[in-house]
């Protein structure tokens, strides 16, 4: 069955995409096992690194990283290309996020439709920016403490530790859990992060008013190409799934418990 592919990400964005994945994953991996040192996953995540040394060292370049990428992405799409204003917020989101409670709540039978971002995407995208800020910031302030307290008082570096774990607990929860299941969970096996293209069906589906844009201007759509897109349905697949979902339902449970021993931990800290 020939179908259209319409090409959603450039190769720069996929580049930063997986960089900034990366460095995400590893900040967890080795940032986690230090806020619990005493659990038994703790020991074992951080000898799998090479001990509480290389665990460091990956935890604060990897943070560097992040920091890199994301005032590449800053400068890159401000600067050297066209910034696309439709990424911002506007009050059509707020419509569209009405009107999708409403069907979900099936108080209507008719799903918003969405142009080239959703509201949930334009606040997963600026999300992660005020989370690489806030990560970044505090982050720096707590690799070097004397030195922020040469400019800022002591109650600072103290917070700084405090908004990194809080910080972190969040932006794992949003990426390895709500990112995941919208993303991947769903459109398995998604792979418009490595092609950086999109099928025609996820196209009409998702995003029918760029769809419609686009089939009627001539000059984006001589772009679209035309593939012969069919879905493997082997055992191969089923089992990558399977596999997939398994490891999606173990973090899920594990994140799930990091947020609630840090809640408790802020609910005896500071309101007992």
């Amino acid at each position: 069955m020939n179908n259209l592919i319409f090409k959603r990400f450039t190769l720069n964005q996929c580049i930063q995409h997986i960089i900034l994945f990366i460095t995400i994953i590893l900040l967890a991996y080795t940032g986690f096992p230090l806020k619990f040192p005493e659990e038994w996953w703790s020991k074992w995540m951080i000898d799998s690194v090479g001990g509480f040394d290389n665990r460091t060292l990956i935890h604060r370049y990897s943070g560097l990283l992040m920091i890199g990428v994301a005032v590449y992405h800053v400068i890159f799409h401000l600067l050297l290309e066209k910034p696309r204003i439709d990424v911002l917020f506007n009050l059509q989101d707020l419509k569209d996020l009405k009107q999708q409670m409403r069907y979900y709540l099936r108080l209507s039978d008719e799903h918003p439709r969405f142009g080239r971002y959703t509201w949930k995407q334009k606040f997963e995208y600026f999300g992660g920016g005020f989370g690489v800020i806030v990560m970044g910031i505090s982050g720096l302030i707590m690799w070097f403490p004397f030195e922020a307290m040469k400019y800022f008082p002591l109650g600072v570096v103290q917070i700084a530790s405090l908004f990194h774990t809080w910080e972190a607990v969040l932006a794992s929860l949003a990426i390895f859990i709500g990112h995941f299941y919208d993303e991947h969970i769903g459109k398995f096996p998604n792979m418009s992060w490595i092609t950086g293209n999109i099928s025609e069906e996820e196209m009409r589906h998702e995003h029918p008013l760029e769809y419609e844009e686009v089939m009627k201007d001539q000059e984006i759509k001589d772009e679209v190409t035309e593939t012969d897109h069919r879905k493997d349905t082997g055992l191969i697949t089923v089992f990558a799934k399977v596999v997939f979902t398994v490891i999606f339902l173990a973090i899920t449970v594990w994140m799930l418990w990091i947020s609630y021993m840090v809640l408790v931990e802020a609910v005896t800290t500071y309101i007992l």
